[in-house]
């Protein structure tokens, strides 16, 4: 379920042993037990501790240390910005790396959209060409009726092997466990290679395109409720009939390293990403609000679109030498990544009925219009960076040192397309870290990472500097722990304190505020993890995660002290296979959330969403149809269709899915 190596951005490919920070890799076997294609990313990744699930069928939002993140913080092979926040797939990709904690010395510049790499990293690594042949069919069936084809083709050729190319596919239609909740997707991802004695080269290549109809999942609290609403019916479509979210784009990014001789090497990291969220009918301002105790709502809905475009572009050199007994691994590279979005010049919104959470739509009157005539400029955003990190090594001491300057410009437009506000702001990001290594299967680390972000600004007609686009919030993290390893058996405890700067509102009056970035909010918190085998035939993976969040300085000191929206102080993920032979496993897995406060519309009270815990089963059967392998899996998602309510992008709520087969069989040709 988990590999003992990955790539730690731009230090390369290490040991999770000889890495002075929280770090786990999700294989593609993980992936593929839990990553089903109407399931988000986050139902793959949750077995990292730090890492909570916030997502949906829409969306692949999730929190690392409980910072928002999503696929506009994803990266790709080492590079940034070419995936978006709506669904996107797990089928191109082999190893999925996480690197808990801020850390932009590791992670380079980067131009996120409603997320940050505040939290932690997402690495994703496209499926390559093999030493051997691979031509892979698989049939998926999953919810009420989504059928799934896919095809994994991939073969080396050419004078020993040089050139490697991989093709995935992937064609897929039908309504999910949800009722009416339908989605269809089709794409393309070609990886192609190239490697000889001096130089190694990569082009990773796609197009997707996907369709969401009736995904409404997601609510807000209004000022009138008196307490939080029950647990509904997570099976129920509580969207109204014309919502629809759609999309395509197209992506590529290549990486190319050169020796220079046997020390020192050079390399190219690049991406390039153009999508288009073609149609996007939904609630207003993406949620309804629940009115009142019983759980009515307006069928408010609202439309808009956001194409964009995105670039990245990373030069830099690698060497390695020594001084006396110490070891140095030093790497120099400067990039510079930016993201051009528009927005539509018009837009409809209305209200088209009313709704009940416990009832579903109660009336819909009309439909919503649909079109639009313009797309003007929104917002351009660029940040350049340069890196410079030294890895030492001597005897049984490790340590890292490194320096990240970074430069971000954004220039923001109002409706009709005229400028409204240009910024730029800069700030040098230091980091360090020490391991000790008393044997081969122990090590002690502890570990200083920041992190910024572009600066942003306030629209209020109350704010007396209205569009004015503050400094970077700046993330420092301090970090120790230990990592054991022995007999294919790892554990990771970790203890943190991240510090983020905070926006608030600094009031001269009643109404009139300046938006200031004089506020703090502070998340301490423990990880644990292990995987690895716990008796023969068993195998086990597991985290548990404690994290306390609080609003450290507020507006007018009112939340002064408060634990976070969306929160939870604990949760944890435990997976146990039984490998009965070569041929048939058992899979299940637990997944526990804690209790998350949220705060309602106007926040003026303060609510707790319950605790809950889900399970998922599922069995492996290799065989052969004739003469061809085939591998059949079934897997059920939330076994015992558990009804809850799951708090995301701070104080909304999600209603939960209910219980989803998946059932898959893979002919290897």
């Amino acid at each position: 379920m988990v590999s003992k190596t990955g790539t730690i951005g731009i230090i390369g490919d290490k040991d999770v042993m000889d890495v002075p920070f929280s770090t786990m890799s999700i294989t593609q076997k993980q992936m593929e037990t839990f990553g089903a294609p109407n399931m988000p990313l986050d139902n793959a990744l949750v077995g990292v501790p730090s890492i909570r699930q916030a997502g949906s069928v829409l969306h692949n939002d999730f929190t690392i240390r409980g910072f928002r993140a999503n696929g506009t913080s994803t990266y790709i092979n080492g590079v940034h910005g070419v995936l978006t926040q709506f669904n996107f797939p797990t089928y191109p990709f082999d190893q999925v790396d996480v690197l808990s904690g801020p850390n932009s010395i590791i992670s380079g510049s980067g131009v996120q959209y409603e997320s940050s790499t505040a939290g932690g990293i997402i690495n994703m690594h496209s499926k390559k060409a093999g030493e051997e042949p691979v031509l892979k069919y698989k049939q998926t069936f999953s919810g009420k009726g989504v059928f799934g084809e896919y095809l994994d083709a991939g073969q080396r050729f050419g004078k020993d092997k040089a050139w490697g190319v991989r093709i995935n596919t992937e064609v897929l239609h039908g309504e999910t466990s949800v009722d009416e909740t339908d989605m269809s997707a089709k794409g393309v991802f070609v990886n192609l290679d190239h490697r000889d004695d001096k130089s190694k080269t990569n082009l990773f290549t796609g197009y997707r395109d996907i369709d969401i109809d009736n995904g409404m999942r997601w609510f807000k609290i209004g000022p009138a409720m008196t307490k939080f609403p029950g647990s509904i019916d997570g099976s129920k479509n509580y969207a109204f009939k014309g919502m629809t979210k759609g999309g395509y784009g197209f992506i590529a990014v290549l990486n190319h390293e050169q020796k220079l001789n046997d020390d020192w090497k050079v390399f190219f990291n690049g991406g390039y990403s153009k999508q288009k969220l073609n149609h996007n009918i939904m609630g207003t301002n993406s949620a309804f609000t629940i009115k009142n105790d019983a759980g009515d709502y307006d069928l408010g809905y609202s439309q808009s679109a956001t194409p964009q475009k995105s670039f990245y572009a990373q030069i830099g050199t690698n060497g390695k030498f020594e001084t006396g007994a110490v070891k140095h691994d030093v790497t120099l590279s400067v990039d510079k990544a930016w993201r051009n979005k528009d927005g539509s010049s018009s837009s409809y919104k209305g209200v088209l009925g009313a709704g009940n959470i416990y009832t579903g739509i109660l009336n819909q009157t009309s439909m919503p219009v649909a079109g639009y005539t313009t797309y003007k400029d929104a917002n351009q955003t660029s940040i350049w960076g340069v890196s410079l990190i030294d890895s030492l090594e001597y005897e049984k001491w490790g340590a890292i040192l490194g320096i990240h300057k970074h430069q971000g410009e954004v220039t923001t437009h109002n409706a009709s397309g005229s400028q409204t506000a240009h910024s730029k702001s800069d700030a040098t990001s230091p980091s360090y870290a020490l391991t000790y290594k008393p044997n081969e299967n122990i090590t002690l680390y502890g570990s200083h990472a920041e992190n910024f972000d572009i600066g942003k600004s306030s629209s209020d007609s109350n704010c007396l500097n209205k569009g004015e686009i503050l400094p970077p919030a700046k993330t420092k993290q301090n970090e120790i722990g230990v990592k054991y390893q022995n007999k294919g058996f790892l554990s990771t405890l970790a203890f943190y304190d991240i510090k983020q700067a905070n926006n608030i509102n600094e009031y001269v009056d009643t109404d009139k505020f300046y938006f200031r970035q004089n506020g703090e909010i502070r998340h301490k918190g423990i990880e644990l993890s292990f995987a690895g085998q716990i008796a023969p035939k068993w195998n086990a993976t597991a985290g548990v995660a404690y994290m306390n969040a609080k609003y450290e300085k507020t507006t007018k000191g009112a939340q002064d002290g408060v634990q976070e929206s969306g929160q939870p102080k604990w949760n944890g993920a435990v997976s146990l296979e039984y490998q009965a032979d070569d041929n048939f496993s058992v899979i299940g897995r637990a997944l526990y959330t804690g209790s998350s406060p949220l705060y309602n519309t106007n926040k003026t009270k303060h609510f707790y969403a319950p605790s809950y815990t889900t399970f998922d089963l599922g069995v492996n059967y290799k065989t052969q149809v004739g003469t061809v392998p085939t591998k059949l899996s079934l897997m059920c998602y939330n076994l015992f269709d558990k009804d809850y309510w799951m708090v995301s992008r701070g104080d909304q709520i999600y209603a939960s899915v209910p219980r989803t087969f998946f059932v898959s069989a893979e002919f290897t040709l």
